[in-house]
């Protein structure tokens, strides 16, 4: 069942093409700005880029949340997925599941292109970057949603949802870049498991509330 929920959030986010369109143009827009706005040599500054980088990706979970919910009302299933589904957790579930995977795309999009632009050699602890986006992207989606959820019911839905998303997930921002950083530099990744431990408290907290709260909350 969970299976097929996710194939149909990946069915209706095909169908929304200017939302996929959208998180592209943008994240490739901010990487043409890192690579006008700043001198050669501070465009290889391994650092600049990172901080870039996870800037984008929170932005761009902002975007894919709030289209989500928002398509479908435009298709009115809205009221019957969350009327009728006694197993509403799975839907939280299979939201999570596949926005993660699509920001997955987009995060290896962009770090391959300024991988590709500025001749960084590629190391094996490149292996890593699967799980730190994916653990990341289970904290920004799980929080978000939740959030997004909580802030549904005010009339300025749109600007409080990201005012109160971008503070709580500063922790997930910092500790995602220390680890993407170390793991290009090649760095001793024993020496950021605080690091990863956060990460994954946020992905566990995120995912435990939401599958006792994403029905409560979408009922309110």
């Amino acid at each position: 069942m969970l299976f097929n929920m996710i194939y149909n959030e990946f069915f209706l986010e095909r169908k929304s093409t200017n939302n996929l369109f959208f998180m592209l143009f943008f994240s490739v827009a901010c990487f043409l700005l890192l690579l006008f706005s700043f001198p050669p040599a501070k465009i290889i500054d391994i650092t600049i880029f990172v901080g870039f980088f996870w800037i984008v990706i929170s932005f761009c979970s902002v975007k894919l949340i709030e289209n989500s919910f928002a398509r479908e009302k435009e298709y009115g299933i809205y009221d019957l997925l969350y009327s009728s589904s006694k197993d509403l957790w799975l839907l939280f579930l299979s939201k999570v599941v596949s926005f993660s995977l699509i920001m997955l795309m987009l995060q290896i999009i962009i770090s391959s292109l300024y991988f590709i632009f500025t001749e960084t050699i590629i190391s094996k602890q490149t292996l890593f970057f699967l799980p730190l986006f994916l653990l990341s992207n289970f904290g920004l989606l799980g929080v978000g949603i939740l959030i997004f959820l909580i802030t549904n019911v005010s009339n300025i839905k749109g600007f409080l949802f990201p005012l109160i998303f971008f503070p709580i997930i500063v922790p997930i921002l910092v500790n995602a870049s220390s680890i993407f950083l170390t793991l290009i530099l090649e760095d001793e990744l024993i020496l950021y498991t605080d690091s990863w431990m956060i990460l994954l408290t946020f992905a566990l907290m995120s995912m435990v509330l939401g599958i006792n709260l994403f029905g409560r909350l979408i009922k309110q």
